[in-house]
């Protein structure tokens, strides 16, 4: 009777053992950051921006420091958007770019341009590219931020204002205290209300832009993919539920969504995917390449 019970009794363990295991898995694959096709459906993963804000902040701006800032408030991708102006007779071309590869200049050959605004026979056009090719807008004359970046370059050449390299360092600061700011859930927020807005409006030209990405942010994909950064990106979770930077974990519908160091997150049009990870908004536990 003795050796039965035993066998009875190690079946029954090892089955415990068996239902368990895919809640062991799940909660390791959780506390390792997201799966590579959470992060790939990431605004900024795609190079996705509010661009109804970027137009806004070009608009208002009176420096081209100012405008750096704001549009890298916008952006909740990992790398930082670079700008550049040049001048052919009288139009005027301002772009932005995601500096994919990280070393503070843009190289149109390993970099990803986001946007142009274009002033020609004093009319604007705010154009996207790739993932935002689905938008145009046209607006009115006016001076903007042209003519500061006019008179205030120093440069010469085919551009005649580009971001400097030490520039670039202070945004990365700059926007890791952002990131830890209320002011950035109400971005998140407004840039959830423009992605709702886009989907409705642009419809199939919203979908169909999101599968157009250049060939320098498939390759920014592939090696993030192939390294598994992508496990430590600093994009976050846009809910249309409150942002806590508390220390509590986020869960379904309606419930509070931490930025604390126990929590990062991922979204793809205005979704949500939680996941335990370091805080992106402290320097010293970010990615290297991103300090």
């Amino acid at each position: 009777m003795s050796p039965r019970i035993s066998r009875m009794a190690l079946a029954m363990s090892a089955g415990s053992v068996l239902a368990g295991a895919p809640l062991l898995v799940a909660c390791g694959d959780s506390s390792s950051g997201p799966t590579y096709d959470q992060w790939a459906a990431t605004d900024g993963a795609a190079g996705r921006i509010n661009l109804d804000d970027v137009q806004l902040a070009f608009q208002e701006s009176s420096s081209a420091t100012e405008f750096e800032r704001r549009v890298n408030e916008i952006y909740e991708g990992d790398g930082i958007i670079l700008i550049r102006a040049s001048q052919d007779g009288n139009r005027l071309t301002l772009e932005g770019w995601e500096d994919l590869d990280a070393n503070n200049q843009i190289d149109d050959a390993a970099d990803d341009r986001l946007f142009a605004i274009i002033k020609e026979d004093e009319q604007h056009q705010l154009q996207g590219y790739h993932a935002n090719s689905y938008y145009q807008s046209h607006f009115g004359a006016g001076d903007f931020l042209f003519t500061y970046l006019l008179i205030s370059s120093l440069n010469r050449g085919p551009y005649f204002y580009q971001t400097i390299p030490d520039r670039a360092t202070d945004i990365r600061r700059d926007r890791g205290s952002y990131r830890g700011s209320s002011r950035y859930d109400t971005q998140l927020n407004r840039n959830r209300q423009y992605t709702s807005r886009q989907q409705t409006f642009a419809g199939s030209r919203y979908q169909e832009a999101g599968r157009g990405v250049s060939s320098s942010r498939q390759t920014y994909q592939q090696t993030q993919r192939s390294s598994g950064a992508f496990r430590t990106s600093s994009s976050v979770t846009r809910s249309s539920s409150s942002i806590s930077r508390s220390s509590t974990i986020g869960g379904g519908s309606g419930s509070t969504i931490s930025r604390s160091s126990s929590l990062g997150g991922f979204s793809g049009g205005g979704g949500r995917v939680h996941f335990r990870n370091r805080s992106y908004g402290d320097g010293g536990t970010r990615p290297a390449w991103l300090a």
